[in-house]
């Protein structure tokens, strides 16, 4: 089987099928960078170390596979199958993974900086640790996602779900998160500061110790979330659904709204 680059020439060469040879080349250390890989059947396979850097990996079927510590920076893993795959410590920096499904896998300390998650089933992972400063995760669900100590400053979610997600010690400064979905989540200690959060959903929500200082809470719904301690210094919560929410002990004075922002972009 040969492994050839998006523009033809060939970088690999083994036996077997395409898993194989692909399995062969990461026990070697082959440099697969820019490998055309486009629905590829990989299920299952040892891609420890692998080197694919702005490989294409279109639709290609990555279930249950070993990636820690693989090397996808810039790779279009578009429509791509990761569900329980161990991606550990790897490096996915500015990878577009739109539509894909990643159902329960273990994202510990990998590096998704400016990844594209647009519309990412993550349901379930396991992402303490992750770096997702600047993705992309406008409709992604991360429900029931294990997002503590991760850093997601400056994310684009508009209507992602964490719905019953641990978003314990995450840091989310200056989030983009419109109509997200954050109900029943525990943000214990969560650093949203400077987030715009207009119309997003906190309802039965965890927010103890939440710093929401200069954020945009619009219209946000905290209906029967535990507000305590919670930071407002600036906020705009003028508009801010509070039925039923328990926030007798708000620290700071939020603002009206300052320049520029409106309820809704």
């Amino acid at each position: 089987m040969e492994i050839r680059h998006r523009d033809g020439r060939p970088l690999y060469a083994a036996p077997g099928d395409i898993a194989a040879a692909v399995g062969d080349a990461c026990d070697n250390g082959a440099d697969l960078g820019g490998a055309m890989l486009d629905g590829a059947d990989l299920r299952r396979t040892d891609l420890e170390d692998a080197r694919l850097a702005s490989a294409s990996l279109v639709r290609a079927d990555l279930t249950a596979c070993n990636l820690e510590d693989a090397v996808l920076a810039g790779a279009d893993l578009t429509g791509a199958r990761l569900d329980g795959s161990n991606l550990e410590d790897a490096d996915a920096s500015r990878a577009v993974l739109a539509d894909a499904s990643l159902r329960g896998a273990n994202l510990e300390h990998a590096h998704f900086a400016e990844a594209v998650l647009s519309r990412a089933n993550l349901d379930g992972c396991n992402m303490e640790r992750t770096e997702l400063r600047a993705a992309t995760l406008d409709g992604a669900s991360l429900r029931r996602a294990n997002l503590e100590h991760a850093r997601l400053d400056n994310v684009r979610g508009e209507g992602a779900v964490f719905a019953r997600s641990n978003l314990e010690r995450a840091r989310m400064r200056n989030a983009s998160l419109e109509r997200a979905d954050f109900s029943g989540a525990n943000l214990d200690r969560c650093d949203l500061r400077g987030a715009r959060l207009a119309g997003a959903s906190f309802v039965g929500a965890n927010l103890d110790r939440c710093d929401f200082a200069g954020a945009d809470l619009s219209l946000a719904d905290f209906s029967e979330a535990n507000m305590d301690r919670c930071h407002v210094e600036g906020a705009v919560m003028e508009t801010a659904l509070l039925d039923r929410a328990h926030a007798g002990r708000l620290r700071g004075t939020p603002a009206t709204r300052p320049p520029g922002w409106g309820p809704y972009r």
